[in-house]
């Protein structure tokens, strides 16, 4: 049975509420991350339009420095569009089917769009506890065959067949879920954060029709994910996943680091670079960030733990992405506000280049010839940008065209 909707745009109490409660988590997640949260630029006056952003193109031969990317909006910020965005929190590509699905969070629903020229298509899902229904969703995933898993912070998993038919529901296992990725064909990794005593993060398997009733990964058992000088273990960092279903993880600390960790768990490899400052957090980034855990505990009605123990460093990447071709894909959090840096690295995990753009993004995904990002505009309104060349081997030429 087909699910798909197109409705004119509504908002209600409740999604909104929803929405500031998937904001504030990924915040605690990813806590320099532009937040996603809010009015969605309610009261700006209009929006912008789908023209390139003009940027300085291309970098001086020798140099170590980022090459700079135009960007144009695939999906405008614009309030008065049908439907605006409002309060995004992920977003998702499947290219072999041409769709962008966009997770919206007021009103709680999965946008699906045309990935060539941005058309909304329709919505799946709606508000509520039944079938197909979200309740505070927070990220999503697409397999191989076009399956879409959309997860909830209860641990919920929603999972829609490419035509808009509701494939099943699962539930994922304690704690507070803050992540779901595609470890190839209908395979998901689920990551969900455990407070102390444990101060954890579970990883399960999750397919379109079973969880595994144990975790397959926990991160007291994985290497290196312990931050130097301090006794305890860590639990916010971003994740992927490669079509062999290798997981990625990149642990805070005062290096940059993406651990590679194999089906069984255990630690087969690392990707560094040894030259990136460390980004260590001052007494009131620390402060802010427990604030903003404590607010996730409220909003779902229960009381935080008495320590919240915060990374002395911020991870150096905010989110992670595989490309098509097993490439690796960081959006770091060097840089300032208004513009992001986005490492490439090749399957083997060899550095093969940096890319700026300048705009505030939070979620990236990458397809075979472009790189989408869920982004906001001067008016601090969200939207989907898209750039052309991730394969890292763009002219200047090229870079120079409006995509």
């Amino acid at each position: 049975m087909s699910s798909w909707r197109r409705l004119p745009y509504r908002r209600s109490l409740a999604g909104v509420a929803a929405g500031i409660l998937a904001a504030t988590l990924l915040s605690a997640e990813c806590p320099d991350a532009v937040p996603q949260g809010g009015e969605g630029g309610e009261g700006g006056e209009g929006g912008e339009s789908g023209a390139a952003t003009e940027l300085d193109q291309g970098r001086a031969p020798g140099s170590d420095a980022p090459y700079s990317l135009k960007v144009r909006w695939l999906v405008p910020p614009d309030p008065s569009g049908d439907p605006p965005l409002a309060a995004p929190v992920a977003l998702s590509v499947d290219e072999s089917r041409g769709r962008l699905y966009v997770l919206e969070t007021q009103p709680p629903e999965l946008r699906v769009y045309d990935l060539r020229d941005g058309r909304y298509i329709g919505a799946l899902g709606r508000e509520g506890d039944g079938p197909g229904e979200y309740r505070r969703p927070i990220a999503l995933a697409v397999g191989a065959s076009g399956l879409v898993a959309v997860l909830s912070v209860s641990g919920r998993i929603t999972y829609w067949a490419p035509n808009g038919a509701l494939v099943g529901i699962e539930q994922a296992g304690p704690g507070i879920a803050t992540d779901i990725v595609s470890a190839g064909a209908d395979t998901f990794y689920v990551k969900t954060d455990i407070f102390p005593p444990d101060d954890v993060a579970e990883f399960r398997v999750a397919t379109g029709d079973t969880v595994l009733g144990q975790p397959i990964l926990r991160d007291s058992g994985i290497p290196g994910t312990e931050e130097p000088g301090r006794p305890f273990r860590n639990h916010a960092y971003a994740i992927a996943a490669t079509a062999e279903g290798e997981l990625l993880i990149a642990p805070p600390g005062p290096d940059y680091t993406i651990m590679r960790i194999g089906r069984t768990g255990q630690a087969v490899g690392s990707i560094r670079r040894p030259e990136i400052t460390p980004l260590r957090r001052s007494e009131e980034e620390i402060e802010a960030v427990r604030e903003r855990v404590r607010k996730a505990f409220s909003a779902l009605g229960r009381a935080a733990p008495a320590s919240l123990r915060v990374p002395l460093y911020r991870s150096h990447v905010a989110r992670l992405a595989v490309g098509p071709d097993g490439s690796i894909w960081a959006l770091t959090q060097r840089g300032d506000s208004r513009r992001v840096i986005i490492d490439r690295f090749s399957a083997a995990g060899a550095f093969t280049g940096s890319f700026v753009l300048e705009l505030r993004a939070s979620e990236v995904a990458v397809s075979s010839n472009a790189i989408y990002l869920l982004a906001r505009s001067t008016l601090d309104v969200p939207g989907v940008a898209v750039s052309p060349g991730p394969d890292g081997s763009t002219s200047r030429r090229e870079l120079d065209e409006p995509g």
